[in-house]
């Protein structure tokens, strides 16, 4: 069988007929690059619409099997081709039969898949990528469902289905596309954050109470009424400053950890024991006292913040070695949780705060009842 004679008789026959590539395409619902593949002797039509193709160009099947005209031509061999023609539209049917139910669920479980991860979804970059890819795959998919059952090309057919199919995508891949900036923003925020050096360490710095209130006390949401005004009274001090600020806010932690001698320790607890703040608000005022716990930490706690906008104060009291822990946690990560594991929460799952963080424990701001107005403390309202 010579392809590229078949060919040049099947280019004869169209142009007999009069048509282009793409009408002759068309009517045979293939593309036209399908119909110049033909023409050219690289690939044959499909055996089972070769009868079609024949009667069409009303020549008979082992003409066109020949690639040329034939004056003895025998309708039992154009039976007998339209039979194989038969038998091949039959076993391909049941061939994709599978391939139809297959590409079905293959496309359900994506669109599941694709929602629950966008139901849960965290802004991370293997967050982004899995979204982002499973996107892509579930288009792909589509696609394959819709061609394999004919429905695609019905809807070329139908021009308005088709630019109403078409709007609908664009749609799609305009909130896919503004779904990736916001992420991609999102992302580069977080690590431009997480880039930036520390501002200062204790490395550089000693224990200047004033100097964290005047840079950190707004964004810590913190008073440090629970630090020591100074370290006159201690026989001996280590001070761990590490604090970093972001676009958006200030984490890190602030460890001072001091040994008293006895009365300066029971003094220092009873200062500690006493700690109340007053918050004023209009015509309205509300005195809060710092609270004491003995369960949540290695040592017992006078707390002053607990996790009120993502920050913690606190004062340990580890009367075995007449020593104080005083810290200052803003938006505690794993690595800080790890590193300071004697000072923070016996549960770090404790850390992760459901519900809105306002609700937290503080003696700085107060929700007054009947409205949701905020007001935070100052030094001057300190009692």
């Amino acid at each position: 069988m010579d392809q590229k004679k078949i060919g040049s008789f099947l280019k004869q026959l169209r142009n007999e007929k009069g048509m282009t590539q793409e009408q002759l395409a068309e009517h045979f619902n293939v593309s036209g690059r399908t119909v110049s593949r033909w023409e050219t002797g690289s690939n044959m039509p499909d055996i089972s619409i070769v009868t079609d193709i024949a009667d069409f160009f009303e020549i008979d099947v082992r003409e066109l099997i020949d690639g040329e005209r034939k004056n003895d031509m025998n309708e039992e061999i154009k039976e007998v081709a339209e039979k194989m023609a038969d038998y091949a539209g039959s076993e391909k049917g049941r061939l994709f039969k599978w391939v139809r139910v297959i590409s079905f669920i293959g496309t359900g479980l994506l669109t599941a898949a694709l929602v629950f991860q966008c139901i849960h979804y965290e802004p991370s970059i293997f967050s982004f990528l899995a979204v982002l890819f499973s996107f892509i795959a579930l288009i792909a998919m589509a696609i394959t469902t819709l061609y394999a059952n004919g429905v695609l090309r019905k809807l070329t057919k139908k021009k308005t289905l088709t630019i109403v199919i078409g709007a609908f995508v664009i749609a799609l891949v305009a909130v896919a596309v503004k779904f990736i900036v916001s992420t991609m923003l999102i992302i580069g925020i977080a690590a431009l954050e997480m880039l930036q050096p520390a501002d200062k360490s204790s490395e550089k710095q000693e224990y200047d109470k004033q100097y964290l209130l005047d840079e950190y006390s707004g964004e810590l949401n913190s008073l440090f009424m629970t630090f020591p005004d100074s370290l006159e009274n201690a026989i001996s001090s280590k001070y761990d400053f590490y604090l970093k600020t972001g676009l958006f806010d200030t984490d890190g932690y602030v460890i001072l950890k001091v040994e008293y001698n006895d009365a300066d320790f029971e003094n220092e607890v009873e200062r500690l024991s006493n700690i109340t703040c007053r918050i004023c608000f209009q015509d309205q005022e509300f005195i809060s006292n710092v609270m004491y716990d003995e369960e949540m930490y290695n040592y017992p706690a006078y707390i002053a913040n607990d996790g009120f906008d993502d920050a913690y104060e606190y004062a340990l009291i580890d009367a075995n070695d007449n020593e104080i822990i005083y810290v200052a946690i803003s938006y505690p990560n794993v690595i800080d949780l790890v590193k300071l594991n004697n000072y923070t929460k016996k549960n770090p799952l404790a850390y992760e705060i459901n519900g809105p963080a306002l609700n937290q424990f503080t003696i700085y701001s107060h929700q007054f009842e009947g409205n949701d107005w905020w007001d935070g403390a100052s030094l001057d309202e300190q009692l």
